[in-house]
């Protein structure tokens, strides 16, 4: 079997990955009027970018895993939030800021969904309702503290964007760093 400990520590790590998902989820979301000069492109950007993600990422769970993926999702947040520090106009409408946002904001909604079947992955069968529960919690307090980050916009988009990257990079590794249970029984 395995002991409490290795169930506390996925536990935190996991409550900590929801805080951290929920945070930037929120305040990117909330954010969208600060990152374009049209409030309606942002927006357009944003509805897009979270319907693409919601379909495409059916093909990466189901042949990569939902670790590896939500890994590479994390990983590619945080480069599309550097990314977006270029301010280059491709065609005169879009510029490499507004897809690094697409491409971030698809990256967000794909981690926020995605979330919840690694929580249900890494938990016993016995636990799972509860690691739910609390990491549900933890998301609530990121939720809470995430449209703050629009606030942090008007004082500099590029210290929340580095905010927001390093979040995204932090919420990475520390899902790497969990490992799946495998039928093992609390002792």
């Amino acid at each position: 079997g395995i002991n409490a400990e290795y169930g506390v520590i996925q536990l935190v790590i996991l409550m900590f990955v929801w805080m951290i998902t929920a945070f930037i989820y929120y305040g990117f979301n909330f954010s969208w009027f600060a990152l374009s000069s049209s409030i309606y492109t942002s927006y357009l950007f944003a509805a897009v970018g979270e319907a693409i993600a919601y379909i495409v990422m059916i093909f990466p769970l189901d042949y990569l895993g939902r670790k590896i993926t939500l890994v590479i999702v994390f990983f590619g947040g945080c480069t599309t939030f550097i990314v977006a520090h270029i301010s280059y106009d491709i065609n005169g409408v879009i510029t490499v800021e507004n897809l690094s946002y697409l491409f971030g904001n698809m990256f967000n909604a794909a981690g926020f969904g995605a979330i919840y079947l690694i929580t249900m992955e890494l938990a016993p069968t016995s636990h799972r309702g509860k690691m739910l529960g609390y990491c549900s919690f933890a998301a609530r307090i990121g939720s809470f503290c995430g449209p703050q980050a629009s606030l942090l916009f008007a004082w500099s988009k590029t210290g929340t964007l580095i905010i927001f990257s390093v979040l995204a990079c932090l919420a990475g590794l520390l899902l790497s760093a969990t490992s799946r249970y495998k039928g093992q029984t609390y002792t």
